[in-house]
């Protein structure tokens, strides 16, 4: 067998586990004999990497947090138009992807036992809630939301996309786009709220881009 590269064997374990849960939704269904068979390593070589399956699972799956805070970032970097705009488009990028993920996205937020994969420490370390905190403070200081606790108008947003998210995956019947339009009420309510009047300005500048992207990708034929 070919030797792997320096590190990949630890990359080769992590993908596999993301895979083997996605297969069987399940953390007690995950062992590592299961891992180590797939993967083609022994039990020695996984626990030098991984010590425990805990840590192979948590480790697994902030791994995934990491992938989809990139993904969204990717999304919002091509953008123009300002903080609200971005911040706008977060909350559609992260419906989307659980639209297009919904197993990953039930293991990574819902999933039975989350708790002991994901610590109070790494929730507060999670990069897309990180990125959402710090765009809603770049907002705040250009004057296009109001000044008040960025924490908890965070929580807000984000307890609001991931319900919508949640719907997405729990009742995939639902046609996408009357998910954005209910999110879109759901969130020009809090807007009302937390936005001057510039940035409201903004939110319906970042909502009629949002709305010409999603007609053309249903002319287009994409999700």
């Amino acid at each position: 067998m070919a030797r792997r590269p320096r590190g990949q064997l630890r990359q080769d374990i992590l993908e596999t586990v993301i895979e083997l849960l996605i297969g069987t939704g399940d953390v007690d269904s995950v062992s590592i004999d299961s891992v180590v068979e797939r993967v083609g390593c022994t039990p020695p070589a996984l626990y030098y990497y991984f010590p425990t399956k805990t840590d192979l699972l948590r480790q697994a799956c902030e791994a995934e947090f990491h992938k989809l805070a990139d993904h969204i970032e990717a999304d919002v970097a091509e953008l123009s138009g300002g903080s609200v705009v971005q911040l706008v488009r977060r909350g559609y990028a992260l419906l989307h992807w659980a639209g297009a993920h919904p197993a990953l996205y039930r293991i990574l937020f819902m999933g039975t036992r989350r708790t002991a994969l994901v610590t109070e420490a790494s929730l507060s370390d999670d990069p897309s809630l990180r990125a959402l905190s710090a765009n809603i403070e770049s907002a705040v200081a250009d004057g296009l939301i109001k000044p008040q606790n960025v924490q908890l108008l965070t929580l807000s947003l984000w307890g609001t996309v991931h319900g919508f998210a949640s719907l997405a995956v729990s009742f995939p019947m639902i046609p996408m786009s009357e998910l954005e339009g209910s999110m879109r009420l759901a969130m020009e309510s809090i807007g009302d709220r937390m936005l001057t009047e510039c940035g409201r300005e903004s939110w319906r500048l970042a909502e009629r881009l949002q709305a010409g992207e999603t007609a053309s990708s249903a002319q287009a034929g994409r999700p």
